[in-house]
This record gives structure tokens, C-alpha cells and sequence, in this order.
């Protein structure tokens, strides 16, 4: 066999895929290169390579401890990429964000380093497959080797290219948790000062760069009094992922990285964590306890590490002991822990926040709202929260029924408000030239209602249904023109938030507004901007609905005309992590005050600067309290 038709036997997988780079001024651009996953190897080349033997631009390897994180659908400068992150990939720990031009190639290269990562230890508990807590077979890949304050440990089983090689060999440890999963994952990701009630590795840390909302760079200093006499103490600097499984579990995964803003400290050697995380999964459903996994391969570069790896392994194991120490604390401390330790805020960064816990809040989950009433009794009722009415500028009155009440104050549970436009941030007269965006002043449409709905299949074009604010407009002949923002989360009963806006001035004098209507779905989803915001709830849904989106390039969203409307109805559900958000979000509503606004995205300079089309604020949703549809 001659050597091109042994490189065609190595070759796994081969195309052309775009290298998604972020340059000085943190915008993103993307480099065309030709990859070949050869084997355990990872080579990029300027054009298709004739032969493997050629000098490859880049070569990284992939291994037991690198996993592969999809990332969704994202434009960069007009290409729209299906991009993919690899962790945890060459001897150091690096991750390379690649795209694709479609979803399928993507699916297909996903797939591949996925087999080739669980093909060099087939480890249930490496961080490729981390996320499946139902793997079973523990046994075949990991080696127990002890057993420490409870915790059972076990060893990665040596692959064929480490059986002859001096590694640092993935330990993992497994514990059962009296805690919620969510509590639990907070505890995990705080950096503040709580965490020293348990991490006893643990001195202080950082965040030095949030990347998105489900990733950022920390910076973790270690205690020195749990390391032996006359070691040096250790830091680590880590790139971090978080995300939240459809069935309640939570992953936090950790690779070493490098960064600018975070050089090596003196009085510190840095440690390298080829790759670490946490599972933490519901037991059951009513998920009041969570089986928690935590694994580490780490160097801890120690002199002459060859000679001392026994002592490299008696070190990881003590810091698989926080396991343990944080199983305590949740026996000991949760209770006092939830009503008075309320910031869970890392001391450097606003991106830990109050958990809503305290007694007054929890109140609020049993507010009763009146039933809803029929036709009859809205006439005579003294009730005003389900009956509205909207003046015009001529003095004309028109009267519908809506499902949450409206409540400028926010004290209301399970009701609506309007928030200040201030709150979010839009591009300004010369944000093609600075890039800086300011704070809005107004909106151009009134926010007049908000639907919360329920029911078992899922509801489309709410605008066109019998009665609806709408269609009385519609059925007056009165000049308003709507926009209702058709949020659709799915499930077993699917939910429906609906939020209705209006504007008195004709389209013809809102020009922008004018070509979105009567333009096309490419068009539409290319502008229609959704700016999310979060006043008060736990930190995970801050993260998880934090970043203004073009959501038409990440959801699928169904636009419907009519005479004098024209609806967006989002299918939250068309993609995987938005539907774990929703998910997420549906938890908390009940502690939850939060802000949407959108605006059409000016992309020319005659568009600018942009304005805020419609802001709406949800407080304390009830979720038991959502309205059923009309069949």
C-alpha cells in the first residue's frame, strides 16, 4: 500500500471550515482554511492538500480530555456560520472556534471529533461525554483506585498512545448533594467570598473577561496552607463554559488558557488544567438532590514532574476533597446560607447577583389574582385589572380584555409594566465611526398589553383571533398600527408571552418601520433586534438572557401581516439552547422581574442613529396563572 492511500485511510473527516478569530478591538472575523482530522490530529492547510505529508499551517491533537461545544447560528460581516468550539485540544489546553457554512457539515464535524475524543480512553466521565450522567459503565474506563471522606475516586484507564508515556492521568470523584441542582450550580460558579466556606483550595478570584453568556476567562488564586511544606502556591487562569441540559442538569466545564490582561504573578506558579468540570444532575424529579461529578487533569508543574507524580496525584486528589467539604456544607449551612448570604457576586465583576430567597419574596409566589370574568360581569365589575381602556388622541375610547394587569410599580405579581427606555443601549448618530452606543430616550410605539398564555398546542397570529385589541382597532377603522412580539415556548403546554405595541403615526413617516413590514423574511430577520435585560432574578438567567440578538439568525421567526398589524412569532424551541434557557426561565419567573425591547437594526448611516420601537417589563409571572388559549 503506498503512502497516499494509508493518509486516505487516516483521514476521518476533511473540508473547508472558517477559523472564527476576534481581533484587538474584540470584532470577530473568519480565515477560509482546508481541516483533515487525521487520526488524533487536527492539521488546517491553505488549499486541499494532495498529500498529508505536506506541511500542515497549524496542527493541534485532540484527546480524551477535549470536548466539542456547539454554539449555534451566528453572522460575521454578512456570513452566517454554524459555529462549533473545540476545548481543550494540543498539550496546552488551547480552544479554536470553528464554523461551518450549513448545519449539516457542522453536525458532521461535531460528530466526528466526538468519536475521536471518546475513541482514545471511551471515558464516560471525560469531558466529550461529561454531560451524559446515565453513562454506566464506569468500570471499563475508569480505574478506582480509593476511597476519601466518603468519595469514591477513580482513575482514567490508559489509552494505547499513553501506555508508555509519563502523563498526568483525568481523576475524578462522584458525591450525592442535598441541594437543588440550580443552588448547587451557583455555589460552583461563585467566586466571591462564599466560596472559602467550602473550597478549601480556594483564596480568591476573578473574572477577567466575559466572552458571551455562556463563557468567560477567571483568574483563581489558591490557598497555600492545604499545599505541603515549601510548595510554592499555585494559580490558575481558565476559560469557562456553562450550560443547562434540557432534563435540569447543569455543566460547568474548565480548560488553562492564556490572556493579555492576566500575565503570570510572581509570587505564584501557574498550574495547567488540561481540562476539568462539574456535572451536577437531578436525582429525581421534584430535584431536591443532585449527583455531582467532578473531574481534574492538571499539571501542576512541579520540578522534575516525571519523578513526582505520585505527588501530582496526591494533590489532585486532595482538591477533589471540596467535594466532600461542599456535601457538608449543604448538610450544615444551606438554610442559613439561602436567607442571608444573598450576593453570590464575584469581587471584580457584576456578574453575580441576588438569589431571590428572603421570606417577603417567596410571598409573593401565592398572590391570588382574580379569576378572569365574562363579558357580563367586565361590565359591571369593579375589578380593573383584566378590562383596559386606551385613549386615543381624538378622545376616541376602545375597550378590550387582556390576561396580566398592568402595574407601573412592579409590585404587582403576575402583571406588567413599562420600563425606561434608558435601560438599553442602541447605536447612536455616529456609532459607524466610534462604535459606541447610547442610552435610549423613548420608544416609537406604545406598549398596550401583554398576553400570558397556555395551551396544548402552539398558538400562532394571536393578533388575527376575535376580539383581540386588534381587531377592534381593525373593526373602528382607527389608523393605529400594531407590532405584537409572539414569544412561543414549547413543551409539554406550551406558553405563550405576548407583547402588543402601537404607534399613532402613520408608517409612512417611519420609514424604516414602513420597509420591514413590507419586506421580506431575509430582510426582516436580518434587522429585527431583540435587547433582553434581567432587574432581578438569579444570577443563571442574568447569563443566560443578557445579549441583544438578531434573533431571526438564531430562531425561527414567522412574520404574519395583516391589514394593521404585523406579528413575529418566535419558536423559542427551534433551537436547543434557547429552549434550556426558556426552560431555565420558566423556574424563576415567579422571582422574576425582567425587560424586553426591540428595535429594526440600522445598518446604513442615513438609518441612524436607531430608535427604540417598544420596551415591555414582566414582573413575578406566575406560571400556574397563565391563561388558557382559546381552543
Amino acid at each position: 500500500m503506498d503512502g497516499s492511500s494509508k493518509d486516505d485511510e487516516m483521514r476521518i473527516m476533511e473540508g473547508w471550515l472558517y477559523r472564527i478569530r476576534s481581533n484587538k478591538f474584540g470584532f470577530q472575523y473568519s480565515r477560509k482554511r482546508y481541516y483533515v482530522l487525521q487520526n488524533r490530529l487536527l492539521k488546517s492547510f491553505t488549499s486541499v492538500p494532495i498529500s498529508l505529508h505536506k506541511d500542515p499551517l497549524r496542527t493541534a491533537f485532540v484527546n480524551s480530555s477535549s470536548c466539542v461545544m456547539e454554539s449555534g447560528k451566528k453572522s460575521i460581516r454578512g456570513k452566517v456560520f454554524f459555529i462549533f468550539t473545540l476545548c481543550g485540544i494540543s498539550s496546552n489546553g488551547v480552544s479554536v472556534k470553528l464554523g461551518a457554512r450549513n448545519p449539516e457539515e457542522a453536525a458532521k464535524w461535531v460528530e466526528a471529533f466526538q468519536k475521536v475524543s471518546l475513541k482514545m480512553t471511551q471515558n464516560p466521565l471525560s469531558l466529550v461525554s461529561i454531560k451524559d450522567h446515565k453513562a454506566a459503565d464506569v468500570s471499563s474506563y475508569w480505574t478506582i483506585f480509593g476511597c476519601h471522606n466518603g468519595l469514591r475516586l477513580f482513575k482514567e484507564t490508559r489509552n494505547e498512545y499513553d501506555q508508555n508515556k509519563v502523563v498526568h492521568s483525568a481523576i475524578a470523584a462522584m458525591s450525592v448533594i442535598d441541594g437543588a441542582p440550580e443552588v448547587v450550580f451557583q455555589i460552583l460558579m461563585s467566586l466571591g467570598s462564599t466560596r472559602s466556606e467550602w473550597d478549601f483550595c480556594f483564596k480568591k478570584g476573578s473574572v477577567i473577561e466575559s466572552i458571551d453568556g455562556q463563557t468567560d476567562i477567571i483568574h483563581k488564586n489558591l490557598n497555600g496552607d492545604w499545599l505541603p511544606w515549601g510548595m510554592k502556591p499555585r494559580d490558575l487562569l481558565l476559560q469557562r463554559y456553562w450550560s443547562r441540559e434540557e432534563d435540569g442538569t447543569y455543566v460547568i466545564l474548565y480548560h488553562s488558557v492564556l490572556h493579555k490582561k492576566c500575565p503570570p504573578q510572581k509570587s505564584y506558579v501557574r498550574a495547567c488544567l488540561k481540562s476539568g468540570g462539574y456535572v451536577i444532575s437531578p436525582i429525581d424529579h421534584q430535584h431536591k438532590q443532585a449527583v455531582v461529578r467532578h473531574m481534574l487533569d492538571i499539571d501542576w508543574k512541579l520540578w522534575r514532574s516525571y519523578k513526582y507524580l505520585q505527588k501530582s496525584q496526591s494533590l489532585s486528589v486532595h482538591m477533589l476533597g471540596r467535594l466532600a467539604a461542599l456535601r457538608e456544607f449543604f448538610k450544615t449551612n444551606i438554610s442559613s446560607y439561602l436567607s442571608e448570604r444573598k450576593d453570590l457576586k464575584s469581587e471584580n465583576e457584576d456578574l453575580f447577583l441576588e438569589m431571590e430567597d428572603e421570606e417577603s419574596e417567596l410571598s409573593d409566589e401565592f398572590f391570588d389574582l382574580p379569576e378572569p370574568f365574562d363579558d357580563d360581569q367586565l361590565e359591571n365589575s369593579s375589578h380593573g385589572d383584566l378590562k383596559e381602556m386606551v385613549l386615543r388622541e381624538d378622545g376616541f375610547l376602545c375597550n378590550y380584555k387582556f390576561t396580566l394587569p398592568k402595574d407601573q410599580n412592579g409590585d404587582l405579581p403576575n402583571s406588567w409594566s413599562v420600563p425606561e427606555p434608558s435601560l438599553f443601549q442602541i447605536r447612536g448618530e455616529t456609532y459607524f465611526k466610534d462604535h459606541k452606543k447610547i442610552p435610549a430616550k423613548s420608544t416609537l410605539m406604545q406598549t398596550i398589553a401583554v398576553d400570558w398564555l397556555r395551551s396544548d398546542k402552539r398558538e400562532d397570529n394571536l393578533a388575527a383571533r376575535t376580539g383581540s385589541i386588534v381587531q377592534k382597532f381593525a373593526a373602528r377603522g382607527c389608523p393605529e398600527f400594531f407590532f405584537i412580539v409572539n414569544f412561543q415556548i414549547p413543551g409539554s403546554t406550551t406558553y405563550n408571552i405576548a407583547c402588543y405595541y402601537m404607534t399613532n403615526t402613520p408608517l409612512k413617516d417611519l420609514p424604516l418601520l414602513k420597509k420591514f413590514v413590507e419586506g421580506d423574511d431575509a430582510f426582516r430577520n436580518s434587522r429585527f433586534k431583540l435587547l433582553p435585560h434581567v432587574t432581578k432574578g438569579p444570577w443563571i438567567v442574568k447569563q443566560s438572557a443578557s445579549r441583544a440578538s438578531l434573533v431571526g439568525q438564531l430562531l425561527k421567526v414567522n412574520y404574519i401581516r395583516g391589514n394593521n398589524y404585523i406579528e413575529a412569532d418566535i419558536d423559542v424551541g427551534s433551537s436547543t439552547l434557547a429552549r434550556g434557557v426558556a426552560s431555565t426561565c420558566l423556574s424563576y419567573f415567579s422571582s422574576l422581574i425582567s425587560e424586553t425591547a426591540f428595535v429594526i437594526q440600522a445598518n446604513t448611516q442615513d438609518e441612524l442613529p436607531e430608535h427604540l420601537y417598544g420596551a415591555s417589563r414582566l414582573n413575578y409571572l406566575d406560571v400556574s396563572k397563565a391563561f388558557w388559549a382559546n381552543p
